[in-house]
């Protein structure tokens, strides 16, 4: 893949984006135990995205890939990272009350935030591999959030009956 140094930047910012919500969602199955295999699903699957615009980027030998950045900028992305770091800051040192509702609640907004901004929609290929890995990475952000959607929603429904 033949990059500029913005969309360079970008692309590593976007990966550093997905595993630090990993290391959110790792740092969540640690503080709420009940809901351990919920959480570790949740940041392996970052991981997966993580791990395949990686090997997406390292395998495009033949520049089979476009990277369209669009309206993306590196201080949207910078900004969302900062926002995730301080809430793994707020975690680890215990100062915030911090219920497993909000984390849910958290979670969708950044998988939301993601979907929004089309991040895999950035990337377009004509090869059918490429093609093939692009739908899925799209399939599978839909599949995540309707997974963090049913999560999140118990805790909604709760605190609204009590």
């Amino acid at each position: 893949m033949d990059l500029n140094g913005d969309q360079k930047e970008l692309i590593d910012l976007f990966v550093k984006q997905e595993l630090l919500i990993e290391k959110l969602y790792k740092r969540f199955s640690e503080k709420y135990p009940e809901h351990k295999r919920f959480w570790t699903n949740m940041a392996y699957e970052e991981y997966q995205h993580a791990l395949t615009i990686n090997r997406l980027m390292e395998s495009d030998a033949h520049n089979r890939i476009i990277f369209s950045q669009g309206e993306l900028r590196s201080t949207s992305l910078n900004s969302s990272i900062k926002f995730i770091e301080n809430l793994i800051g707020d975690l680890n040192s215990n100062t915030a009350a911090f219920p497993v509702g909000r984390a849910a609640t958290i979670a969708l907004q950044l998988e939301k935030g993601l979907w929004e901004n089309k991040i895999f929609q950035y990337f377009d290929g004509d090869a059918p591999e490429v093609k093939k890995v692009l739908n899925s990475l799209h399939l599978e952000q839909e599949v995540h959030i309707r997974k963090i959607r049913k999560f999140a929603l118990q805790f909604m429904n709760s605190t609204r009956t009590e």
